[in-house]
């Protein structure tokens, strides 16, 4: 099969409709349906069963789809090489960034490579920590960037940028606030989280992995938060808490922003790693690469500890 034949399966894989299929392929739909009786004729195999309107792919075509795909993929790999060997100045780079984190860190790297490769363009995308690992592990995107509690897929490649700890945010006009007072090695006070189990919490959204990290402190202390507020933005949960309306945990990369909050350890120390992430199988070009190095040695903002504004 050539690559021409390998796109035609694909595309009515992803459609399961001759016309869409041909739509996208830019060819009739009775040229398509030719196309696919030859090809279903030269391997002695259905790939598709067919009803009035649709088609649902066999075990045989899943198979054929599969080796398509890979196909397909190893083929663009060998066009992005090449581009590398003859000119590494062009391209696109399929790039994630994690929340705030993750756009400080773009914007912190990306005039220092645009110098470099003032061709090289980024799309940018904003997907949960497991929606990348599938995006990575089926090769549509370059580079994740996320934070994470451990590394837990071993087809993929983790880029340490920083360990970070999370601290806990009390309003400051909070009677527990009382207790944000100097200490001897010049850190945030600590707090016992238990002395919190009355009050509201604004946090991350269930399931995340800012979540994994900090839920096990609620199970420590012995109690379930009450949480009032889910949000995937550290801001809003800062808001939150700086308007008076509840307590929340962040990392302190984002903490320290916000120096009219009262900001506290806890006894857990819940820390998690920020890491730029690839496919083993999908090495970075020169220009990403780049990228890379340039994030990796702009990140130390990321775990820097911050010093309260007693």
């Amino acid at each position: 099969m050539n690559t021409r034949q390998y796109q035609y399966i694909l595309a009515i894989a992803e459609y399961g409709n001759i016309s869409k299929a041909a739509e996208q392929l830019y060819i009739s739909q009775s040229g398509l349906n030719q196309q696919l009786l030859r090809i279903e004729k030269e391997l002695g195999a259905r790939l598709f069963e067919r009803d009035t309107h649709h088609l649902k792919i066999t075990e045989a075509g899943e198979i054929v789809a599969a080796h398509a795909r890979e196909a397909m993929f190893r083929e663009e790999r060998m066009h992005i090489q090449l581009q590398d060997v003859l000119d590494s100045s062009v391209g696109e780079i399929r790039l994630n960034l994690a929340m705030e984190q993750g756009t400080q860190l773009f914007c912190a790297v990306f005039p220092i490579f645009h110098e470099k490769y003032p061709r090289v363009t980024f799309k940018l995308e904003d997907h949960k920590v497991y929606d990348q690992y599938e995006l990575l592990l089926d090769k549509k995107l370059d580079i994740g960037m996320a934070m994470i509690t451990k590394r837990e897929i071993s087809e993929l490649e983790y880029v340490h940028l920083a360990y970070e700890r999370f601290l806990l945010g009390v309003p400051a006009a909070h009677p527990l606030a009382a207790m944000y007072q100097p200490t001897a090695d010049g850190d945030y006070p600590e707090m016992d989280l238990y002395l919190c189990k009355e009050e509201p919490f604004s946090l991350m959204f269930s399931g995340s992995t800012m979540r994994q990290a900090i839920d096990p402190c609620f199970e420590s202390a012995g109690f379930k938060p009450y949480v009032m507020f889910e949000s995937r933005m550290n801001h809003v949960a800062a808001l939150m808490v700086k308007g008076g309306i509840c307590l929340t945990i962040l990392p302190e990369s984002q903490a320290k922003l916000y120096g009219d909050i009262r900001w506290f350890r806890l006894a857990a120390n819940p820390i998690w790693e920020s890491c730029l992430i690839y496919h083993h199988e999908n090495p970075p070009r020169k220009s990403a690469r780049y990228f890379i190095d340039l994030a990796v040695s702009k990140a130390d903002f990321l775990g820097v500890r911050s010093k309260p504004a007693w």
